[in-house]
């Protein structure tokens, strides 16, 4: 080794052991001193797998069943020899889970394993400037010792010092998710987090679990209107007719500018044979003539004055 390399690896020694430097890694008092979720499943990873061997392991902790197999195939990328938090959260989706990114705040994942809950996170192993990308599942903490335990790699327990932690985690850009089954929320959720997370789940799950997602977000912020649109969608798919006249009614007293809602209820309105209440529902607020929505609400409108006509009152 010639002098300007040992000056280099100096040089990256001393940013490793100071980058973790300004991270607050105090586990509050008020939490217990030691958490380790041991139930919490252990798939030693292949060589590259550290994706599907991470996804699996919170998939079945949060109740889902799915082959190694299924998951490897869905986020495994020969090419890349590895897998991108993407395809995570989209096969996270598949078999009707959904991921909630959390804060990138210390607190906020070990919050959720003291909950009972493992986390799955990306860190880099390596430095900035020459990454090292592995995902692992962080299952406990060890307060007195200031260790966090995580399944990683091969080693079903790693106790890994807080500090050295919070910098592979800080250098991956904080990424982290809890995997929960629909009607579940994390233990602080953030509303607009919330609402990407399930507006994303909307795009692939059947009518029922979508249905308990909303629900569990309309109990925790009843006026939030996107929540009792969400829910009425769900009832519609359903069947529930009325239910989801019921849930369009109450998500349009919370945004009457809302003309998705509007014309959602309207429609239920027609299919159950008040269309005079759906006429003025429609009639209530004049649509722009610019709106996308114009045909639709023309074509609606038409309807449901012809049906009124037919049958008033």
């Amino acid at each position: 080794m010639n002098r300007n390399n040992g000056a280099a690896v100096v040089a990256a020694l001393f940013l490793v052991l100071t980058g973790c430097a300004g991270f607050d890694t105090r586990i509050p008092e008020t939490w217990a001193p030691r958490v380790e979720l041991s139930e919490t499943p252990f798939y030693p990873q292949l060589e590259h797998h550290c994706g599907p061997a991470a996804l699996i392991t919170v998939l079945e902790a949060s109740g889902a069943a799915p082959s190694y197999d299924e998951v490897t195939e869905r986020i495994y990328i020969p090419e890349l020899e590895g897998s991108l938090q993407v395809e995570l959260m989209a096969a996270t989706r598949s078999f009707e889970r959904i991921p909630f990114r959390l804060p990138g705040e210390f607190t906020s994942v070990l919050a959720e394993v003291e909950g009972g809950r493992p986390v799955l996170i990306l860190q880099n192993l390596r430095v900035r400037s020459l990454p090292a990308w592995h995902y692992a599942v962080v299952v406990g903490y060890d307060r007195e010792r200031a260790e966090i335990l995580m399944r990683s790699g091969a080693e079903r327990l790693q106790a890994t010092p807080a500090g050295r932690w919070m910098r592979q985690w800080d250098w991956a850009s904080r990424w982290a998710i809890v995997v929960l089954q629909p009607g579940e929320l994390p233990l602080d959720p953030h509303l607009p987090a919330v609402l990407r997370a399930l507006a994303d789940f909307d795009d692939h799950a059947p009518a029922e679990p979508r249905l308990r997602a909303w629900r569990a977000v309309s109990e925790q912020w009843p006026g939030e209107p996107l929540a009792w649109m969400g829910a009425g969608n769900a009832q519609y798919e359903l069947g529930s007719i009325e239910s989801a006249a019921t849930d369009f009614e109450h998500a349009l007293e919370l945004d009457p500018g809302s003309w998705p809602v509007r014309l959602n209820l309207a429609q239920v309105l027609l299919e159950l044979d008040r269309s005079c209440r759906g006429q003025q529902v429609i009639e209530a607020e004049p649509m722009p003539f610019d709106h996308p929505m114009v045909e639709a609400h023309g074509n609606l409108a038409l309807r449901l004055a012809s049906a009124c006509a037919r049958h008033p009152g």
